[in-house]
């Protein structure tokens, strides 16, 4: 399992204190955990999810599946 870094963090929210950080997170719906340190937990993966999308490893984006507007058509 691998977290953010504190530099990450302050990229993310914008905000070097702790607690800005996690009013912030708590605002953008991030799922976070209050470390030892006082500073918020945040997984990269969530971040990669929320950020990137559907991307695969190799950098690919998933196939999209969209609705078949024309089958409406009359």
């Amino acid at each position: 399992m691998m977290f953010l870094t504190k530099q990450d963090l302050r990229e993310l929210t914008g905000y070097c204190r702790p607690r800005a950080q996690t009013r912030w997170l708590a605002q953008n719906n991030y799922r976070f955990e209050i470390g030892r340190d006082g500073y918020p937990l945040v997984l990269v993966s969530l971040v990669e999810r929320r950020l990137g999308g559907n991307m695969l490893t190799d950098g690919s984006m998933e196939k999209i599946i969209r609705p078949n507007f024309s089958a409406l058509a009359v």
